[in-house]
């Protein structure tokens, strides 16, 4: 099995970066203790307008004027999740895509209940977690380590097409998008599986890489259009906005001789410079030769 490299999908995924600048979409995020302030400059970085309502008296006023809700159960509070559920019913029933980020599933019982039960009852339109989350929630032996993705199920671009059949099949169980970050991404909507090969091992260093991802994931599904094809191309176009972030931060700190702290302030950096050329030139977005999925629509 071997994958390509798919310029023409490029085009299609830079376009969505514009329409996140030019429509400014109102993400509404429930999400964790420790990444909440990342989640928020990271979408104001990118071009979009966080909320970090979580008050279950008022999560369903805030979901009704916003364009996505994105959930993140990183720092589990029963009051939390509680919001997450009344939030979550409200945006499908009036037709607000919801992001789900089942941060540590597969490391103990109750992240792994949790999940499933956000899943059957708000079915969100996207689940986006690290590879070893993925596996979880499919149903294989959790190797989560802690919040992160355990070494041992790294994704490469040698088994990314045989990794890949786990993404699809929970994005066909649950009718919609699944995407798993490792060394190489998956993203899947059950049909059309492709794979972004964009970042850095350092991102894995600082916290809350994978929750911005997720955050990103809503703004560009939230100013997508309502199509299949078009918040498929929206969910890519989030990893690669991450991942070509990571890319520069790292370049940049290697020139400035940082550390962590610089790489950081950096990644930030990038979320906001980062443009659709960049998209087009520099994405690596890749499709299987070998596989049945002809990728027509994206």
């Amino acid at each position: 099995m071997t994958l390509k490299q798919s310029a023409p999908i490029n085009i299609n995924v830079a376009a969505q970066l514009t329409n996140v600048k030019n429509k400014i979409p109102l993400v509404h995020c429930i999400t964790n203790r420790v990444t909440i302030t990342e989640c928020a400059n990271g979408l104001l970085a990118a071009g979009a307008a966080p909320i970090m309502s979580e008050d279950a008296r008022e999560v369903e006023e805030i979901v009704s004027i916003s364009n996505a809700l994105v959930l993140n159960i990183g720092t589990l509070m029963p009051l939390q999740i509680e919001s997450m559920l009344i939030a979550g019913v409200k945006a499908k029933r009036i037709g607000i895509p919801v992001i789900f980020d089942p941060v540590g599933a597969g490391a103990t019982r109750l992240r792994d209940d949790v999940s499933k039960q956000i899943i059957e009852t708000v079915r969100p339109d996207v689940i986006r977690g690290n590879i070893s989350e993925i596996r979880a929630l499919y149903g294989f032996a959790g190797n989560t380590k802690g919040v992160d993705a355990a070494a041992t199920d790294n994704v490469t671009l040698e088994n990314a097409e045989e990794t890949a059949f786990i993404v699809s099949e929970l994005a066909k169980k649950y009718e919609c998008i699944v995407g798993a970050t490792g060394e190489i991404d998956i993203i899947s909507d059950g049909k059309n599986t492709c794979y972004v090969g964009n970042g850095h091992p350092a991102l894995c260093k600082i916290t809350g890489s994978g929750c911005v991802l997720s955050s990103l994931a809503g703004a560009y599904v939230g100013a997508a259009k309502k199509t299949s094809e078009e918040r498929m191309n929206a969910v890519i176009g989030a990893f690669v906005l991450s991942g070509l972030a990571g890319e520069y931060a790292e370049a940049e700190t290697k020139k400035e001789g940082g550390g962590m702290g610089t790489f950081h302030t950096k990644y930030m950096d990038a979320l906001s410079l980062i443009d659709a050329d960049d998209f087009i030139q520099k994405a690596k977005i890749y499709v299987s030769e070998t596989s049945s999925d002809k990728h027509t629509d994206l």
